[in-house]
């Protein structure tokens, strides 16, 4: 098994200084980062939306939910959740839920929350349930040039316990 041809060239054209990551078997950003051993912060996660402006991925870390409507209102946009059945085709390289958090590579604007920029290493979805990429942050920054991030997401953990105060 391989990952995805189209973010393996995307790297590859970009210089980026990566390692291919095996794991078991795993399905949700979350598992895969219990299956690889790896922090659930440091594990990105891809999350599609669309409008009538076009796609935008949004990259946060695993265990993070994504602010919806507060990214609408930084954006500008009215972005929903794209369907699952959609996603194959914009994603005709990567198995269903293995899609790399890196729109770019896709041609898709991406939008990725800072809280990134508070780990020193970065896994993503490589294109398949069973490959990892793992880069330092700085070569995702590096990537990341250009696209807007901010905070788009929250803790799931601290928001549930904030809901209980």
């Amino acid at each position: 098994m391989s990952i995805s041809s189209q973010l393996e060239t995307f790297l590859a054209e970009n210089c980026t200084n990566y390692e291919v990551v095996s794991h078991p078997y795993s399905e949700r950003a979350a598992n895969t980062a219990r299956s690889a051993c790896i922090p659930d912060r440091t594990m990105a996660k891809a999350v599609v939306l669309k409008d009538y402006n076009g796609y935008v991925m949004a990259v946060m870390p695993s265990r993070n939910r994504l602010m919806l409507a507060w990214l609408n209102m930084r954006l500008d946009r009215n972005l929903k959740l794209v369907q699952e059945t959609t996603l194959q085709d914009l994603f005709p390289d990567c198995q269903p839920g293995a899609i790399p958090a890196m729109g770019i590579a896709y041609g898709m604007k991406t939008v990725w929350d800072d809280a990134l920029n508070t780990v020193a290493d970065i896994y993503i979805e490589g294109g398949n349930h069973r490959e990892l990429i793992h880069m330092h942050r700085n070569e995702f920054q590096k990537l990341m040039f250009g696209q807007p991030h901010a905070a788009i997401s929250c803790d799931i953990e601290e928001e549930q316990a904030y809901r209980t105060c």
